[in-house]
């Protein structure tokens, strides 16, 4: 691990340890398990966001291959149904309910688990701040100017996740479209 002397670490630094209202200080120790944990939490819920993205857009690909094949078994029947307008407008409605449920459910979750991601990134930055890492210091090694190991204050506020919903919100409009469209040319050929 480098060394880094503190150029200037202020009175924060100092009350490290020390004791306010009865209540001991967190070490630096206790700090950096603290800051670790949060980066651990971080990772879990971002890993979360992309499980439940990746879930989402496969149960929507399944679903575009049933409604892909319900409209082959429509449009080349081996027997021509007697009701085929009707079998288009019913999977409409059927990809409809699905994808609005899969997109509506994913973005809940999307949103929840991205809520928790900012609060451990939040607690974080509190951390890294409490050890310095956003202070100005003066490296062991290297140039003589002053820099931070930290720049960065919005660890985990981003808003990536607003693109991943907004991709499967679209995936399913797709879908929904699509069936829409198919249903009404059969009801106009028809």
């Amino acid at each position: 691990m480098a060394r880094l002397i503190y150029v200037d670490t202020g009175a924060r630094t100092s009350l490290l340890g020390r004791t306010l209202n009865n209540q001991e200080k967190p070490t630096p120790s206790d700090l950096a398990e603290n800051k670790r944990e949060m980066f651990d939490g971080m990772r879990a819920y971002h890993q979360s966001e992309i499980n439940h993205a990746n879930h989402a857009i496969t149960m929507l690909l399944a679903i575009a291959g049933a409604a892909g094949a319900a409209a082959l078994a429509i449009l080349f029947p081996q027997t021509p149904p007697t009701h085929i307008t009707e079998i288009a407008w019913g999977l409409w409605i059927t990809v409809a309910v699905f994808a609005f449920t899969i997109a509506m459910t994913t973005h809940i979750k999307i949103n929840g688990d991205h809520a928790t991601y900012a609060d451990f990134g939040a607690e974080y930055v509190k951390t890294s701040r409490l050890l310095g890492f956003y202070d100005k210091i003066l490296p062991t090694d290297g140039p003589e100017e002053k820099t931070s190991i930290k720049t960065n204050p919005n660890i985990g506020q981003g808003k990536g996740y607003r693109r991943t919903q907004i991709i499967i919100w679209a995936f399913a409009g797709v879908l929904v479209v699509l069936t829409f469209l198919f249903a009404v040319f059969l009801t106009c050929s028809g």
